[in-house]
């Protein structure tokens, strides 16, 4: 019988798209052990570029934290704005984050005041069957917190459970508790819809926030464009939407590292942004009442773990955990917002001031100077003249690439 293609190893997969030999060979050069297993229809590794912000001050202690992007300037930004956080006291987390995660039972259609009487009744027995659905997490003190009947409109309503993850993002546990308690409402199956985790994790915030000397910025006048700034985050959604991608920019590139699900993580930080009905900036930032700081503050929700899902398959994952000291969740949580909340100063700073282009066309020439084919020590001579040229593209860059070669031969 033929195999099914997802049956077939990496290389019956190849074989079988009938590529033509030279791409062939090139994603069989990239193939790994440690990957095949992770995703469906395995052909390849796809990799991505890692840096580190060297070091991120955050209630005053120092973390190296891995960041992976592809985009040229994000390490840079936040290594700068951690650098201007730095100088005053440094990032400083605010409250407890709590590993909780939600889930929904939907119903469509059904007696809605049956149903409430129904789990009000049985709201005991519901705890009872969450238990029984991950006894290890009730063991360690873990799993369900909370269950509510919710009616939405006439005709939709759902039972909202709230879970206490421990360690891990929570997503498997939180579906294996709503299939046991789906069981218990099997006489209101014609009118269940669906039983799954939701992402919007509004139980599980977290915040950071951090000082800046306004001399570090330039004054008082550029601390004052840049409040400026953050306040047409708050009134101008098309100003929020690239204020909030900024933060992702960092704050994704370290969940990423992790291990974690950065998908996942901005759906959330969206729809938070989004809470009141109209869509703002997640962060804010004021003077100080002296007028000698300037002051900044992010908060949204952050669902993420230290076991379980990618991160115990990915060895990458483990070490980069390593590279930041092995934190706690509450302080990993942290990190990665006050990463996120870096990103956001510097792009602030940029955009206030000199504009953020040139920043961005400074790492663009790199590269620019690796698709025109300079290679090692090359590269950077390539970028430092290509950045200082009116015009700044590949065709630039490559003359300047044949000069260089030219001159060295």
């Amino acid at each position: 019988m033929t195999k099914k293609f997802y049956q077939e190893t990496p290389a019956g997969r190849l074989d079988r798209l009938a590529l033509k030999a030279s791409l062939q060979t090139f994603y069989q050069e990239r193939q790994s052990t440690e990957m095949p297993e992770l995703i469906e229809n395995y052909i390849a590794d796809f990799k991505l570029p890692e840096g580190v912000l060297p070091s991120l001050i955050l209630d005053g202690q120092s973390f190296s934290v891995p960041m992976v992007t592809e985009e040229p300037s994000v390490v840079a930004a936040a290594s700068n704005g951690a650098r201007l956080v730095g100088l005053a006291d440094g990032f400083q987390g605010k409250g407890k984050s709590q590993a909780l995660l939600g889930g929904e039972i939907l119903f469509l259609d059904v007696d809605q005041a049956v149903l409430a009487t129904f789990i009000k009744d049985k709201e005991e027995r519901l705890i009872e069957v969450a238990k029984q659905a991950k006894p290890s997490m009730a063991a360690r003190g873990d799993g369900l917190k909370a269950l509510a009947f919710e009616v939405l409109d006439d005709r939709h309503s759902k039972l909202a459970i709230t879970v206490q993850t421990g360690l891990a993002m929570g997503a498997n546990a939180v579906n294996t508790i709503l299939e046991a308690l789906k069981k218990e409402l099997e006489d209101f199956a014609p009118f269940i819809v669906g039983a799954i985790l939701t992402n919007s994790g509004q139980d599980a915030l977290v915040s950071v926030e951090a000082g800046v000397p306004i001399e570090a910025l330039g004054g008082l006048r550029a601390a004052e464009k840049i409040v400026a700034l953050s306040d047409f985050g708050k009134v101008d959604a098309d100003r929020a939407v690239t204020e909030n991608k900024g933060i992702f920019n960092g704050l994704s590139a370290v969940v990423l590292a992790t291990g974690n699900d950065y998908r996942a993580v901005e759906a959330a930080g969206h729809a938070y942004a989004a809470r009141t009905g109209r869509y703002q900036s997640l962060s804010e930032w004021r003077l100080s009442a002296d007028r000698k700081q300037l002051l900044g503050r992010l908060t949204m929700p952050l669902n993420i773990g230290l076991l379980g899902g990618a991160i115990a398959a990915l060895p990458m994952a483990q070490r980069n955990l390593e590279l930041l000291g092995n934190p706690d969740l509450d302080t990993l949580k942290k990190v990665v917002l006050a990463t996120g909340l870096a990103n956001n100063l510097a792009a602030l700073k940029a955009v206030a001031g000199p504009g953020i282009q040139a920043g961005h066309m400074r790492m663009q020439a790199r590269t620019l100077a690796i698709q025109a084919g300079a290679v090692a020590g090359e590269i950077v001579l390539v970028a430092e003249q290509l950045s200082k040229k009116n015009r700044i593209d590949q065709h630039e860059a490559e003359k300047i690439l044949g000069e260089l070669r030219s001159h060295d031969a």
